[in-house]
C-alpha cells in the first residue's frame, strides 16, 4: 500500500522508505535485499553526498547500527500489521481503514530516519563545500529527469503511467486484474485531482529546505543536541509541508488514494482475496524470519 508516486524523492526520509520499502511494500527478494540495506542505503545516499573515506566508514557503521534497532524495534510491529491485515484481506474495506493503514505505515516510514538523526547532524558537519555543491548537482539532475518523465508529458501520458503504476502495484497484492478494474483504476487516477505542478513546487521546497538546514549544520557552531533537533525539524517538515496549499493538496490526494485502494479490493475476486492474503503471509514470514539476527 505504498503511494507510487513518490514524486519528492525526498533526500533524508528516504532512509526510512528504503528499509520499510525492503521489508513491507513487495520488494521481490525482501530477505536478501533486507540483508544488504545498509550497503543499498549508504550508496543511494552515496550518490548526493558524495562521501569521503572517514564519513564513508562512519556512516556506513551508523547504517549497520540502524539495521539492528530496526530489526529489534520496527520488524515485530510489521509482522504484527501484515498478521492483522490478513482476517480483513477476505472482507470489503472502507476508505478510512486503508488511510489507518497508510497512517501507521508513514509513522513507520519517519521512525528510522528519526532514530539516524544523531549519526546524519555528525555527518552534515563534517560536509564539505564541493559536497554541498555536489547534493545541489544532484538535485539538479534528477529534477530534470522529473521533468522529462512528467511535467514534460501530456496529460494523457501521465494519466496512463500513473495507471500502469497502480495496476503493477495493485497486480504484486492480488495477482493478475481484469479489465474493469483496470478501468477503475485509470478513472480514479483521472478523478484524483494529481497536479504535477503543485509536486514539483513541493519538491524543490524540499530540496532547498535540505539544503538550507545542512548548511546551518555544517558550520560547526552549533551544540550536537541543537544540530539533532535542525535534522528533525527537517524530516517534519517533509512529511508535513509548512505550506498550507501543499498540506491540502497533500491530504486530498491520499484520501484519494484511499479511496482508490478500498475500490480496488472491494472489487477483488475470490481467487484474487486469496492471492493476497498469501501475499501477507509471505511478507510476514519475511518480517518475522529477518527478526532474527543473521
Amino acid at each position: 500500500m505504498r503511494n507510487s508516486e513518490r514524486a519528492a524523492r525526498r533526500l533524508l526520509a528516504i532512509i526510512g522508505a528504503a528499509f520499510v520499502c525492503l521489508t513491507l511494500l513487495g520488494c521481490s527478494t525482501n530477505r536478501l535485499a533486507y540483508t544488504h540495506a545498509p550497503t543499498l542505503v549508504y550508496y543511494w545516499l552515496d550518490s548526493y553526498f558524495d562521501f569521503d573515506g572517514p564519513q564513508s566508514y562512519a556512516f556506513k557503521q551508523s547504517l549497520q547500527e540502524l539495521q539492528a534497532w530496526h530489526r529489534k524495534q520496527e520488524l515485530p510491529q510489521l509482522a504484527e500489521l501484515l498478521k492483522n491485515l490478513q482476517p480483513a484481506a477476505t472482507r470489503e474495506i472502507s476508505s478510512d481503514q486503508v488511510c489507518s493503514v497508510w497512517d501507521f505505515v508513514r509513522q513507520r516510514l519517519q521512525a528510522p530516519a528519526t532514530q539516524l538523526a544523531p549519526a546524519l547532524a555528525q555527518l552534515a558537519t563534517s560536509l564539505k563545500p564541493a559536497q554541498m555543491l555536489h547534493i545541489d548537482a544532484e538535485f539538479k539532475k534528477r529534477n530534470q529527469k522529473w521533468r522529462e518523465e512528467w511535467l514534460e508529458r501530456s496529460p494523457a501520458e501521465r494519466l496512463e503511467r500513473r495507471s500502469q503504476q497502480v495496476v503493477e502495484r495493485s497486480e504484486q497484492f492480488y495477482g493478475r486484474l481484469e479489465p474493469g478494474q483496470r478501468e477503475m483504476i485509470r478513472t480514479h487516477m483521472a478523478a484524483s485531482g494529481y497536479d504535477a505542478n503543485m509536486l514539483q513546487k513541493e519538491m524543490l521546497r524540499r530540496q532547498q529546505d535540505s539544503l538550507q538546514t545542512l548548511a546551518r549544520v555544517r558550520n560547526g557552531q552549533l551544540p550536537a543536541a541543537a544540530a539533532q533537533a535542525e535534522l528533525s525539524g527537517l524530516f517534519d517538515r517533509a512529511t508535513a509541508s509548512p505550506d498550507a496549499a501543499s498540506r491540502q493538496y497533500h491530504d486530498a490526494i491520499t484520501q484519494s488514494a484511499c479511496a482508490a485502494v478500498a475500490a480496488v479490493h472491494n472489487s477483488s475476486t475470490v481467487v484474487q482475496k486469496a492471492h493476497l492474503v498469501k501475499t501477507l503471509q509471505t511478507y510476514e514470514a519475511d518480517a518475522r524470519a529477518l527478526m532474527q539476527a543473521p
